[in-house]
C-alpha cells in the first residue's frame, strides 16, 4: 500500500533521482518535474492525489513561488516543502506564500546525505 503521492519539482535531475529512490523505498509514489511547466501539467492531472510537494523555488518557465501559491490556494491535506540553495529569506518568502516549510537543499553528495536531509524535512512537517 502506498504512503501517498509525492511531486518533486526541481531542475536538478540528480536531486530528483536521489529523492525518488529514497521515497519509493519508503512506499511513496513519486512524480518528478524538471521545470515549472511540467510540474503544472502534473498538478493539473494529479492534484487531488498528491499528498506532498517538494518544490524548488528557482526553476525555469514557471517559478516555484508560483507553484507554491497555486497549490496553497485550494489544498486540503497537501504538505508543501519549498527548497532552495539560496538564502533563508527566499525560503521565508515561500512560507509566506503557503509552504509548510522552507528548507535548504542538501549539499551534493551521496544518497545517504539525501536520506538524512529527507528525514529532517519529514520531522519538520510531521510525517513519518
Amino acid at each position: 500500500m502506498s504512503q501517498g503521492l509525492v511531486l518533486i519539482a526541481d531542475d536538478d535531475p540528480e536531486f530528483i533521482s536521489h529523492l525518488t529512490k529514497i521515497l519509493v523505498e519508503r512506499g511513496y509514489l513519486v512524480l518528478g518535474a524538471r521545470d515549472g511547466n511540467a510540474a503544472m501539467d502534473l498538478l493539473n492531472h494529479h492534484r487531488l492525489e498528491i499528498s506532498l510537494a517538494i518544490i524548488d523555488v528557482f526553476m525555469p518557465l514557471v517559478s516555484g513561488f508560483e507553484l507554491i501559491r497555486r497549490l496553497a490556494e485550494d489544498r486540503t491535506k497537501l504538505k508543501i516543502i519549498a527548497i532552495s540553495e539560496g538564502r533563508q529569506k527566499v525560503l521565508d518568502a515561500a512560507i509566506l506564500l503557503g509552504a509548510d516549510a522552507g528548507v535548504k537543499k542538501p549539499p551534493q553528495g551521496t544518497p545517504m546525505e539525501a536520506a538524512q536531509w529527507l528525514n529532517e524535512v519529514f520531522l519538520q512537517i510531521g510525517l513519518p
